[in-house]
């Protein structure tokens, strides 16, 4: 928020453009700070203009006609694998799908990479894909509920214990107290009434989390391991509510969400909760909510249930609510591309929609009440957007009881499967840096001697278009919100003109 210098003396120009504190839904929304928002919905942060942007809507990839469980990446193989409600897995590039078998167990599956495929820890058997079947490993433990690599070595949680494979070979699970490289387990909090949930790598180390809110170090390898116990305050919900990113692990708890990174102490960890901020939205998330991180947008996400994702922003340090317009399974990275896996479909991110299962997303966003001693005479609204889509806008802005609709972009005619040359343009033309569409003021088109078809975005504008109201509104409070769909933009700003009265 800034004031700038009025024209007269109890005048201000108030311009609202920092929302980079995100969500605060722990606040009144006249006592949160000014860049934070009492509401926002399908909107972040854009990590290079600083501005409230709406998020990217889903473009469909693969629909396989029938509901899913459950789903994996396969990155040596480059593959998804993905399960049934009926826990049958299937293995697609999207153009060729095929049934490889079934889970072991119940329980949603935790994989790993291993050798040529990925080892899947499902509450039974461990189970191994090698790119051309999953085969059931007999000699692993009976209820195997996590995966993990370490050392050339597989680990699977099971009960109280960790169990490790011999060295290189995840068929051994054979105990030899004379061999250094066969199967060995190691327990973290003897008999301290715990059970394991999940692990996760930090730095060169893994921190193992009880239900008991013990969380312990687990350091070195055989015989040189060493077990330490980093704090009895760390909530956990379940084997999928831990993930990694950098040297900080993120573990979700019933209305919390601890950040645990090492310290330059004695190599110590520390907890934090980063979640003070939303605690009403961790407490509405499913019990074994699963948080993914997704490292094109630098974002940690936490899964709830009904299309709802509350979304952490790791170069902000604030919290986000995407609103999917499906159930979302499970979200997947590969490269700069974001698969979002639904109930029904998988589908990817895609920075030119604003659409999610064939539905139009929904945004809206509530700023900071302004509050006077005395009252506000509200002169001037004018609002500002950047447009990122050639979608048909429909939304609006409020301070008050003015209301003013998004202004409307100006958008040329399609160069749409074009066969003529554009050979008499005198309009410069070129692409968005995140490829939202093809905008104005790049390289010269004129005298271009080459067809341009084939085309499927329309031509618009890349500037700030704005919109104003001249009025005159009076009252103690401003509410500053807004709301929409089917329009992808960034907010530039919202400058008032008020007088204290």
């Amino acid at each position: 928020m800034a004031i700038l210098s009025s024209r007269h003396a109890n005048q201000q120009t108030v311009q609202l453009y920092d929302f980079s504190g995100g969500l605060n839904t722990t606040s009144s929304v006249d006592g949160i700070a000014a860049n934070q928002l009492s509401e926002c919905v399908n909107m972040e942060i854009d990590s290079a203009t600083n501005r409230l942007r709406t998020v990217a809507g889903t473009k469909d990839v693969f629909v396989p006609g029938k509901s899913i469980f459950a789903a994996a990446h396969d990155s040596i193989n480059h593959k998804i694998l993905y399960v049934d409600e009926g826990k049958t897995v299937y293995v697609t590039d999207f153009s060729s799908t095929v049934s490889v078998g079934k889970l072991t167990g119940a329980l949603y599956p935790i994989t790993a990479n291993w050798e040529d495929g990925l080892l899947v820890a499902s509450g039974g058997h461990l189970q191994y894909y090698n790119g051309k079947e999953l085969k059931t490993i007999d000699a692993s433990p009976a209820a195997c509920t996590g995966v993990y690599i370490r050392a050339g070595r597989v680990l699977v949680t099971a009960g109280n214990e960790i169990r490790y494979s011999a060295v290189g070979d995840e068929t051994n699970w054979t105990e030899d107290t004379n061999d250094a490289s066969s199967s060995k387990f190691i327990e973290a909090g003897y008999k301290d009434g715990g059970k394991f949930l999940a692990m996760a790598n930090l730095s060169s180390d893994i921190l193992i989390f009880k239900d008991n809110r013990r969380a312990y170090r687990l350091s070195g390898e055989y015989p040189d391991w060493t077990v330490q116990e980093v704090s009895r305050n760390v909530e956990c919900r379940g084997r999928r509510s831990v993930a990694a990113m950098a040297a900080t692990v993120f573990a979700v708890g019933g209305s919390e969400v601890q950040a645990l990174s090492t310290t330059q102490d004695y190599g110590d960890v520390k907890p934090q909760n980063i979640g003070t901020l939303v605690t009403r939205e961790l407490q509405s998330l499913p019990k074994d909510a699963a948080i993914r991180y997704v490292p094109p947008l630098s974002q940690m996400w936490c899964l709830g249930s009904a299309g709802k994702v509350l979304v952490y922003d790791a170069n902000h340090g604030a919290w986000f609510l995407r609103q999917f317009n499906a159930e979302v399974i499970e979200v997947i990275s590969v490269g700069e591309m974001v698969y979002i896996v639904e109930q029904d479909r998988i589908c990817k991110l895609d920075d030119n929609s604003f659409y999610d299962a064939g539905k139009p997303l929904h945004w809206r966003f509530v700023a900071k009440r302004l509050a006077s001693h005395n009252e506000y005479l509200l002169k001037r609204v004018q609002v500002s957007i950047l447009p990122q889509t050639s979608s048909l806008y429909s939304g609006q802005v409020s301070v008050g009881a003015v209301i003013i609709g998004l202004p409307v972009p100006m958008i040329a005619l399609k160069v749409y499967h074009n066969r003529q040359l554009i050979h008499k343009n005198r309009t410069k033309i070129r692409q968005a840096g995140r490829t939202r569409g093809v905008y104005a003021r790049g390289e010269i088109i004129f005298g271009n001697p080459e067809t341009i078809y084939g085309n499927k975005r329309k031509i618009f504008s890349a500037r700030d278009i704005t919109k104003e109201s001249r009025n005159v509104y009076r009252n103690k409070y401003l509410d500053v919100r807004g709301s929409g769909n089917m329009s992808g933009f960034a907010l530039s700003g919202i400058t008032l003109d008020i007088v204290e009265v």
